[in-house]
């Protein structure tokens, strides 16, 4: 995978403590960058190697302040709710701060997008495919989208967008298998899944979007301006789960969610009734193009044997590690 051309760390940026922020952060550390983390409230845990400012991302000034002499700022942000009346009140006038105050810097913006913003029932999708969202959700994404377009072409940016769609791997919390569910296999506990079980799917891992969000960072500048897929592989809820249970040794069917269980839900949860819109991507087969990003950097995604065995590897360490925590618990507990 490309990286800079020489063998000096560069300070970096990285806004978002997600389920990418954060596994984002120890990789750049990992590397040695310097690296300055940005958030509103300061993470449980920030690795030796980073900063972390707790800044307003709306607040172009903080941002302007905190991102400069940086080499780039990675941004990987989400509403933590899969309410779209939330995202199209909380992400415009973020990513309007987020614009304004990078800019000002001069450092490159890497945005983490996802593929809300193309025409339904396209595909495979690539980043030439048509921007005509039917969902509310991809609304709000294709105004990110042009408010990135406006300010690069005005001359007001450097930036570059990596693209992803629903995420697989270990340590997420939102996902099709979260790390709960992962737990609830091992247990023989049935996962629900959406729409056709069958229908492939494209999934991202999600140290492949780490990986990818670093590359666009540190490569030359013929990436702003730029679109790029993050690397995918094409697979059905239900073979991913079958592939997670023969690597668990366990005998487990998926259940499928129907749609009037998920509308009924939604009367009463915002995020429920925002994953009805949604479930035209799980009813039906979901392409997407990573070729570009691919052919240019000469990666590939992770596949779905490796990916397994490492959801398996990570998921063992934390049982173990909680196993541990609880024991020194238990024995630093008072007894009658």
């Amino acid at each position: 995978m490309e990286r800079e051309s020489t063998n000096e760390k560069q300070s970096m940026v990285v806004v978002g403590a997600g389920q990418i922020g954060t596994p984002l952060v120890r990789r750049l550390v990992a590397m040695g960058h310097p690296v300055t983390w940005l958030s509103r409230t300061r993470p449980a845990e920030v690795p030796a190697g980073a900063v972390h400012l707790a800044v307003d991302a709306r607040d172009a000034d903080a941002v302007a302040r905190a991102t400069s002499g940086a080499r780039a700022v990675i941004v990987a942000v989400n509403p933590a709710t899969y309410d779209a009346a939330v995202w199209a009140r909380e992400l415009p006038p973020l990513h309007a701060g987020l614009i304004a105050g990078v800019g000002r810097s001069g450092a490159r913006l890497v945005v983490l997008d996802a593929l809300y913003l193309y025409e339904t029932g396209a595909g495979p999708l690539r980043p030439d495919t048509p921007q005509r969202p039917s969902t509310e959700k991809g609304k709000v994404r294709k105004q990110l989208a042009d408010m990135l377009v406006q300010a690069q072409s005005a001359g007001a940016l450097r930036a570059t967008t990596l693209r992803a769609p629903d995420f697989w791997g270990p340590g997420l919390r939102g996902a099709l298998i979260t790390d709960d569910a992962l737990a609830g296999l091992r247990r023989g506990k049935r996962p629900l899944v959406l729409g056709n079980p069958d229908a492939p799917h494209a999934f991202a891992y999600r140290d492949d979007v780490v990986d990818a969000l670093i590359t666009l960072a540190l490569a030359d500048d013929h990436v702003e301006g730029q679109v790029f897929h993050a690397p995918v592989i094409h697979v059905s809820a239900r073979a991913l789960v079958t592939a997670l249970c023969a690597a668990l040794q366990v005998d487990v069917q998926p259940r499928v969610a129907p749609r009037w269980v998920l509308r009924l839900a939604g009367l009463f949860d915002a995020s429920a009734r925002g994953l009805v819109e949604m479930l035209p991507q799980w009813e039906q087969p979901y392409l997407v193009d990573d070729s570009a990003f691919c052919e240019r950097f000469r990666v590939h995604a992770t596949t779905l044997e490796a990916g397994v065995a490492q959801m398996i590897a990570a998921g063992r360490d934390d049982a173990h590690h909680e196993k541990r925590n609880t024991i020194g618990s238990a024995a630093l507990t008072p007894r009658a």
